[in-house]
Parts: C-alpha cells; structure tokens; sequence
C-alpha cells in the first residue's frame, strides 16, 4: 500500500489500491481479473456513447451497464458483511457497499476519461460528475439515482435522524488516500464489532501504512496485540504513542497497562 501510494495522489490506482485491502482477507489475489473486468464494462459504456458524450448521458450510460445490464445494487439485507467491502467480491457477488460500488463506478469512469469523483457525505459515500457544463451527484448504493445537493441533505438527514448542515467542503471530490483509509475504517469497525482481532489488526496497521503518526491507531494496535497476546508489541505500541502524545489525558493509565504488561511478561520468563 505504501508504494502504491508513493507517488502524487493523482496518480495512484485506486482499483489496485482496494485489492490491496482485499488481500487481508485473500492474501493470494490478483490484480488482473478485476482489472480486465473494469476495462470490458468501460468498453460497454463507451459503445453506448458513439454519438455522444453529454453529461447525462454520460451519467445514464454507466448506470445502466451497471445496474440495468449487470445488477449492481447496495446490499441492505446484509450492510455489514466484510464482503460488501472487499472489491473482487463486491464485482464477483454485484453487491456492496456505497464507497465499494462507487469505486468501480468511478473506475469505469476514469477509463472513459469522465470526470467522476468521490464524495464523502456523513454517514454515506456518492459520487459526482463535475466538469464545466454540470454537477450530477449519482447514488450507486441505490442503483444510480441521481440527487441534487438538496437530495444529498435530505438523504443525511432520512440516514442520521437529524439535520446535518452540509458544507462546500463535504461535497469536494475525496482524494484516493482518504477513499481508501475510510474503506479501512469501515472494515475496522466490521472487524472489531465481530471481534475478528487479527482481521482488525491487519486493517489498522494498513491505516498506517498511509498514516504513520495516526496516535488513535496506534494506541488501537496496542490493547489488539494485547487481546491477541503478543504483549511485547504491545507495550512497544503503547511506548510508540507516548511518544506521539507525551502527556496524553490517558497517561496515568496507559503507564498503569504498561506496568501490568511488563509484569505479565517477566512472570512468563
């Protein structure tokens, strides 16, 4: 993940980039199946468009190669399975998650060189086609529809219970970086909610792969190595985080952990 992301923001490959994070799961993925299937549905979606290349147009093609022709649709029957998360089983199963069914919506978007981005909303992820001529935010969690701004508050609000003000900065195009840390976050709450420990350890410590200093992961990977036993990492990410925060509000408590760790270890040498 480090190497994918060694090099401008622009130019990472987020479809490699979400197999990567597979690979916690199925360590012995490949790339290229994915890969070709993204190239043959932009190949679609570009027949389609032979006598133009309109902003609707463009919205309405890809959607119905999508969830007309290929029946993607959100998975609501079963939001938290790791699967809905995992980007060969979201194209292999044509079902998800909304920042997973936007990711291959903005894939096949980049290889027809369209403008699609994505937009982190609270509590949902959308995307938007955005050039000069218009603004179309699709929601591919609900099979393409397309919302206004107003659709996208009143869609905030119907999902948090509440009126959530929505600034210019929630409807900005997320970078690839960020994509991908909330798709770890995502599958770190799945992962700990189950306690599937190594599944959630193996998430965070993707997290900072992208970002080292994150101080709540590492205090995170921390009491995980001590849940899985493995107390000298643990007490190493404790020492990690203290360094970070030296005089964090947890400290008296934290050094207490630490103590009780070190006495754990000395008693099983």
């Amino acid at each position: 993940m480090r190497q994918l992301f060694d090099r401008p923001d622009a130019e990472v490959d987020l479809t490699r980039a979400a197999l990567t994070l597979a690979r916690i799961r199925y360590p012995d993925l490949q790339d290229e199946p994915t890969l070709a299937w993204l190239d043959r549905r932009a190949e679609e979606v570009q027949a389609a468009l032979e006598h133009g290349d309109e902003p609707d147009e463009v919205v309405s093609a890809i959607s119905r190669v999508l969830f007309e022709q290929w029946g993607f649709e959100g998975n609501r029957s079963d939001y938290y399975d790791p699967r809905n998360s995992f980007l060969n089983d979201v194209i292999e199963r044509r079902t998800g998650i909304p920042i997973a069914l936007s990711v291959v919506y903005m894939e096949i978007g980049k290889r027809i060189q369209a403008p699609i981005y994505g937009v982190g909303l609270p509590g949902h992820f959308l995307v938007k086609y955005h050039d000069a001529r218009r603004r179309i935010y699709v929601d591919p969690f609900h099979e393409g529809r397309v919302l206004n701004r107003q659709g996208c508050r009143n869609l905030v609000k119907r999902l948090s219970g509440r009126p959530v003000e929505l600034t210019d900065l929630h409807f900005a195009a997320m970078d690839n970086r960020s994509i991908i840390l909330r798709m770890c976050n995502n599958l770190r709450d799945i992962f700990l909610s189950s306690r599937q420990l190594s599944s959630g350890l193996e998430v965070i410590r993707t997290v900072l792969a992208l970002a080292p200093d994150s101080a709540e992961e590492i205090k995170q990977t921390a009491w995980l190595y001590h849940e899985l036993g493995q107390r000298g990492k643990a007490l190493a990410a404790i020492e990690h985080y203290n360094e970070l925060h030296p005089e964090p509000e947890e400290g008296e408590d934290l050094e207490a952990w630490s103590e009780n760790i070190r006495r754990a270890q000395a008693q099983l040498n």
